[in-house]
C-alpha cells in the first residue's frame, strides 16, 4: 500500500506536484501487535489465580495452530483434557490474589459415617467451619469472625471466595496429641455449599429381572422370550430420539437435546418386535406381539416385558425436605412390577414428588445425584463436585408424568389366542397406561459434556408405550447419544461400567465444604477438642510461614510463639 503526502513533500523541498511515496505492508495491520492495542483489544486468560500453567507438552505447537489451543482445554485421550496454555505476559499468573484468612473447622464427618442422614461418599468429608481469623499484615492483628455472631451470607461469603469449588488446601489437626494421616497439598475443595441430605439410595441395586416376580417355576410358554435384562442406569448427552411413524407417540416421546441426562430407568427391550394392534384385534386397540412367524396368530413368538431397574431394594431417607411433601413408607414393594411395584413407586416419588418440590423450592435447595457413592472422577483435573461423581439436577426438565394406576390388562403371554386369555402374569408383563414418559433427569453443565473427550456413541432401541384416548399404543425407537457412564456390571462396556448404584440427596446450605480427606485412614483418631485449620493455597506467605503465631493471637493455641519473617 503507498501512501502520498503533500506536506511531507513541500517539506522536503519537491515542490507542488512532485509527491514523496512511502511503502506500508498490508500485513501489519492483522498482526496482533497492531491490531490489538488498536481495535481488537488486548485479553489475558489464566487457568489458575496465582499460577502460571503453560502449554501441555501433549499439544503440537508446531503443526497447531496457537488460537486452536491457547487459553482452552484439549482432548488428549477418550479420558482426559489438557490446558492450551496461559494467556499472559511472561511466564506471570494473570492475576494474584492472596487471602489472609485462616478457617477452624470443628465438625468432620465421614462420607460413610451417616448415611442414613448424609449422601454416600467414599473417600470424602463434610467438614463443617466455625470460626475465621482475619489477619491484619500490618500490624499482625487478627479479627475473629464466629459463625454464631456473623450473619449467614457474609460468613459465607469468605468460604465461597477462599474455596471455590477445584482449589486446593491443607489441613492441620490442632490438638497435637491426636495422630493423623494426612498428606500435604493432596486436597480439593469439591463443594463449598453444604451439606448433602441423603433422599433416594438405590445402593442395593438388583438387576436380575430374568424372572419378573414370578411364582415358582415358569413354564415354557411363560419363558418365550425372556432374556437378564441389564441396567438402564446411564449417563450421557446430545440425545437424539428417533420417529416410530406413529404421530401420537412420536410427539409425546422425545429425548432431542445435548445436554448432559441421566437415565434411571425404562421398559425394558429385546429383539422382538412389538406393535399397536388395529381396533377390533386383541382387546380393541390394545397392545399386542408382532407377527414374527407364518401362520396367523398361532404362530406369535411372545415375550414379557419388565422394568428395569428393580428398585424393591431402594429406600427413600427422611430429612428436613423429604418432610415437606413425603408421608409414604420409606421402604418399597418386594416386587418390581405392577402399578403397585417398586419400579413404579420410586418413579412417582422421583419425577412426580420430589422434582415436584425441586422446582416450587428452588431458591432454598438443590437436588444432587451421586453415582457409585462418590468414587468415579467424570472430570480429571478439575477437582469440583463432578470429580466425586455428582451433579447438580436441572429443575427444569423432567416429566412430571400422572402415575397413578397401572392398567396390566393390555399384555399377555402365550403362543396363541387360546391361551392368552388363561396365562396373563400378575406382574411383568405388557403394560401401558399411566406410565412416565422419560425416566430420565437433566443435569446442570455446559454441554456436551466435554471433560471426559467425545463419550461412547451408542444406537439401542428402545419400547416405548403410551395411552391413547383409553388404548395403549407402542412403538420401538432408535435413541442415538454419547454415554460417559452406564449401570451394566458385566461386560464393561466403558471405563465408568462396573456398578449400578447412585444416590439423589437435597443440599442444606451451610458452612460446610466437602473434601477429598478419608476421615476412617487420614484423621482415624478424629479432630480432637481444637478442631482442624483449614489452610487455602492462596494464603499468604508471610501468615502460612507463621501459622501458629497468627492461631495464637486468635486465641485458638495457647502455646507460645514468635513471629519468623519472610526472607
Amino acid at each position: 500500500m503507498a501512501i502520498y503526502s503533500q506536506s511531507l513533500n513541500e517539506a522536503l523541498g519537491q515542490g507542488a506536484g512532485n509527491f514523496f511515496t512511502a511503502e506500508f505492508d498490508d500485513a501489519l495491520v492483522y498482526q496482533a501487535h497492531w491490531k490489538n492495542p488498536r481495535w481488537a483489544g488486548c485479553k489475558l486468560i489464566g487457568r489458575k489465580i496465582n499460577e502460571y500453567n503453560g502449554i501441555d507438552p501433549f499439544i503440537d505447537k508446531i503443526n497447531t495452530s496457537s488460537n486452536d489451543y491457547l487459553a482452552k482445554f484439549i482432548p488428549s485421550s477418550s479420558t482426559e483434557t489438557v490446558w492450551g496454555g496461559d494467556i499472559t505476559y511472561g511466564l506471570n499468573p494473570v492475576i494474584n490474589k492472596e487471602t489472609t484468612a485462616i478457617y477452624i473447622a470443628n465438625t468432620v464427618v465421614g462420607g460413610t459415617e451417616n448415611t442414613a442422614s448424609y449422601a454416600s461418599l467414599e473417600g470424602h468429608s463434610y467438614i463443617g467451619i466455625n470460626k475465621i481469623l482475619v489477619v491484619n499484615k500490618e500490624d499482625r492483628t487478627v479479627k475473629v469472625i464466629d459463625r454464631e455472631t456473623e450473619g449467614y451470607d457474609s460468613f459465607h461469603r469468605f468460604i465461597t471466595q477462599d474455596f471455590p469449588t477445584g482449589t486446593k488446601l491443607n489441613i492441620k489437626v490442632l490438638d497435637e496429641s491426636i495422630q493423623s494421616n494426612l498428606e500435604a497439598g493432596s486436597y480439593s475443595v469439591r463443594m463449598n455449599k453444604g451439606w448433602l441430605l441423603s433422599t433416594f439410595k438405590y445402593l442395593k441395586y438388583n438387576n436380575d429381572n430374568t424372572t419378573l416376580g414370578l411364582t415358582g417355576a415358569p413354564s415354557a410358554n411363560e419363558l418365550v422370550g425372556y432374556t437378564q435384562y441389564g441396567s438402564p442406569l446411564e449417563l450421557f448427552d446430545q440425545s437424539d430420539m428417533g420417529d416410530t411413524g406413529n404421530n401420537v407417540i412420536d410427539g409425546l416421546i422425545s429425548i432431542d437435546t445435548p445436554r448432559l441426562c441421566f437415565r434411571f430407568g425404562y421398559k425394558s427391550n429385546d429383539t422382538t418386535q412389538y406393535q399397536g394392534f388395529p381396533d377390533g384385534q386383541y382387546g380393541g386397540g390394545g397392545l399386542g406381539p408382532a407377527d414374527v412367524g407364518a401362520g396367523g396368530p398361532a404362530s406369535f413368538g411372545i415375550a414379557a416385558r419388565d422394568f428395569s431397574p428393580n428398585y424393591s431394594k431402594a429406600t427413600i431417607e427422611s430429612n428436613k425436605f423429604t418432610k415437606q411433601y413425603y408421608t409414604g413408607s420409606n421402604v418399597f414393594p418386594e416386587i418390581n412390577t405392577g402399578g403397585a411395584g417398586a419400579f413404579f413407586s420410586a418413579s412417582r416419588f422421583i419425577l412426580n414428588e420430589t422434582l415436584s418440590f425441586l422446582n416450587n423450592n428452588f431458591e432454598t435447595t438443590e437436588l444432587h445425584l451421586t453415582i457409585n457413592k462418590g468414587t468415579l472422577d467424570f472430570a480429571p483435573g478439575f477437582n469440583d463436585e463432578r470429580s466425586m461423581g455428582t451433579f447438580e439436577v436441572d429443575k427444569s426438565f423432567g416429566q412430571l408424568a400422572a402415575i397413578s394406576i397401572n392398567d396390566e390388562t393390555d399384555g399377555f403371554i402365550g403362543t396363541s389366542q387360546a391361551t392368552q386369555a388363561t396365562t396373563f402374569l400378575n406382574s411383568g408383563e405388557f403394560v401401558g397406561h399411566h406410565t412416565p414418559y422419560h425416566h430420565i433427569l437433566q443435569l446442570k453443565g455446559t454441554p456436551p459434556f466435554s471433560p471426559l473427550g467425545d463419550g461412547v456413541t451408542k444406537i439401542e432401541p428402545h419400547v416405548v408405550l403410551v395411552e391413547n384416548g383409553g388404548d395403549s399404543q407402542a412403538g420401538r425407537m432408535l435413541h442415538q447419544r454419547q454415554t460417559y457412564w452406564n449401570g451394566d456390571e458385566n461386560p464393561r462396556v466403558l471405563q465408568y461400567s462396573g456398578s449400578a448404584a447412585f444416590e439423589l440427596s437435597f443440599l442444606d446450605k451451610d458452612h460446610t465444604l466437602i473434601v477429598n480427606v478419608d476421615k476412617p485412614t487420614e484423621l482415624f483418631q478424629g479432630i480432637g477438642t481444637l478442631g482442624i485449620a483449614l489452610i487455602s493455597e492462596h494464603l499468604h506467605g508471610d501468615i502460612k510461614n507463621n501459622l501458629e503465631y497468627y492461631l495464637k493471637q486468635g486465641g485458638i493455641l495457647t502455646k507460645s510463639t514468635t513471629f519468623q519473617a519472610t526472607k
